[in-house]
């Protein structure tokens, strides 16, 4: 009997050593961290997305310990934008489908995302709700963020230029209500300061070209 009791006990301990093993490699949103409410949309210089757009999410367990190769998964399908095929990133998949970007998670539980895309064209004074980026790790929600876009006018692979500036003054000016793809401090309201954040994108030049020729030419540029 007590040699019974014994593998009994033995067995639960190694039972529950299992389950907590498990637990331990799930996300958690509490431990998790998203920089930031703003997560900037961009062109790029050539070679890399502008690095104005750099996001970077954390991933950690209950423990509060890094979860490596964790699948951090932003969805985009409830904003106004356009995601380039392309994002210049060997470690990011795009999904068209879902309108997704996917990373893995480095050793230290962080994966860095600079999304390259621009604004669905014949918006005009309209627009999509305002935090309307989810953002998943290992399909375990952690945040919802605002995604503001630079390149606002459609012109073919070019990226924030002086029509992008035009029409951004329209919409500043002429739209009087808000718009989430120009509130660029993600404060719910557009400001002055929303202005000077667009001049700093537009003067800097890194985000002067937008969606490259795709690996695959049957896919285009960006997603429908």
């Amino acid at each position: 009997m007590t040699g019974l009791v014994r593998k009994a006990l033995l067995l639960a301990v190694c039972g529950l050593l299992s389950a907590g093993v498990a637990v331990a490699h799930v996300p958690d949103p509490a431990n998790s961290f998203c920089p930031s409410a703003c997560l900037y949309v961009v062109g790029h210089d050539g070679s890399t997305g502008d690095p104005i757009a750099e996001y970077c999410v954390t991933v950690r367990d209950f423990n509060n310990v890094a979860i490596e190769n964790s699948s951090v998964v932003i969805d985009f399908s409830d904003c106004d934008l356009q995601l380039c095929i392309d994002q210049l990133d060997a470690g990011v998949i795009v999904d068209c489908a879902s309108q997704t970007v996917r990373k893995l998670t480095n050793a230290s539980g962080v994966a860095c995302f600079k999304v390259i895309g621009k604004s669905r064209p014949g918006l005009d004074c309209s627009g999509a709700p305002k935090p309307c980026a989810n953002i998943f790790a290992d399909g375990v929600f952690l945040c919802a963020v605002f995604a503001p876009t630079f390149d606002l006018v459609n012109d073919p692979a070019a990226g924030v230029g002086g029509n992008d500036f035009s029409e951004f003054l329209h919409l500043f000016f002429d739209c009087g209500i808000y718009l989430t793809r120009i509130d660029y401090n993600c404060d719910n309201q557009i400001t002055g300061d929303d202005f000077s954040n667009f001049l700093a994108v537009f003067y800097a030049g890194a985000s002067a070209a937008n969606c490259p020729p795709p690996k695959d030419p049957q896919v285009g540029p960006k997603c429908p």
